[in-house]
């Protein structure tokens, strides 16, 4: 009997001291509550961090970040001063890129005056050739699968994704003052796309891609398929590929490429046979360039 008294009366002590605890503890219960609010808001707010230092850019950025590249490169190899293959070479670049999947942007070409044998693009549409490649070209349609190899990358967003990619850069993207012309952080993105273009060279799988999405919008175009085949298998004779040459550094293997190209045209099943490639235009637009050096 006095053992379930005392049963009885530890229940009831300690039922009195958790209503006690509840009534007393409304202070505690929120000022756990807080911590647990600004914990999750700490949580939220890195997180949102993390979400817009790699987000993608805008269009509008990479436009930005175009065109602090394209005037570095201009000031460095300058444009060649023909007005009439100026216009010839947007004419032919127009005509490709205007079968890419990205319309968002528009497109820019302008050759550089130089004999090294090149090409490239910047985001945002900024395509170059100099003018040693432009000779190197045999007609129309080579001209056309070079143009429109870069017209790939820029519409693969080949260069953008290595800047997206780079933590050092893309931490700084949320900057107020990081697409200002000239700023600090336009600074070092330009530098990374130049060492990238101009040393390093993008992955192989980028120059694969860019060469299937180029080849199709030269074919789309008119074009037969093969004209950037053409080109780069003169490139490979021009540039004498070894070990320290620029191609064989930044860029995959002629032959692996062609033969991609190739599969690439067959799978397609296109009969290019009747499509002309435009010679005689192309000497005419050319006819002024001094004929190129070799290597790049």
């Amino acid at each position: 009997m006095r053992g379930r008294t005392l049963q009885r009366s530890l229940r009831v002590m300690i039922a009195a001291a958790f209503v006690m605890a509840l009534g007393q503890g409304h202070g505690l219960k929120a000022q756990i509550w807080d911590s647990i609010q600004r914990h999750a808001g700490t949580v939220q707010d890195k997180a949102q961090k993390v979400h817009e230092a790699t987000r993608p850019m805008t269009v509008d950025e990479e436009r930005e970040v175009g065109r602090e590249v394209a005037a570095k490169v201009v000031a460095f190899f300058k444009i060649y001063p023909n007005e009439m293959l100026t216009r010839y070479v947007n004419l032919v670049g127009g005509t490709v890129a205007a079968q890419s999947e990205r319309h968002d942007i528009s497109y820019h070409f302008a050759v550089l005056d130089s004999d090294a044998i090149n090409a490239f693009s910047a985001p945002g549409g900024y395509v170059f050739i100099t003018r040693g490649a432009v000779a190197l070209c045999e007609d129309e349609s080579e001209l056309a699968g070079v143009l429109a190899h870069e017209v790939g990358h820029v519409a693969g967003k080949h260069v953008l994704h290595v800047v997206e990619r780079d933590k050092t850069l893309s931490a700084g993207m949320n900057e107020a003052s990081a697409y200002v012309p000239g700023s600090d952080y336009m600074q070092r993105v330009s530098k990374n796309i130049l060492v990238k273009l101009f040393d390093q060279g993008l992955a192989p799988g980028d120059e694969f891609d860019a060469d299937a999405r180029g080849a199709r919008y030269a074919h789309d175009a008119g074009y037969p398929g093969g004209g950037l085949q053409g080109f780069l298998t003169r490139l490979d004779q021009a540039t004498n590929q070894g070990a320290n040459s620029f191609w064989t550094r930044t860029h995959p293997p002629v032959n692996d490429r062609n033969s991609r190209l190739q599969k690439l045209a067959a799978d397609q099943h296109w009969d290019d046979s009747a499509r002309p490639k435009l010679a005689d235009r192309f000497t005419a637009a050319t006819a002024m360039l001094p004929k190129p050096k070799g290597g790049a």
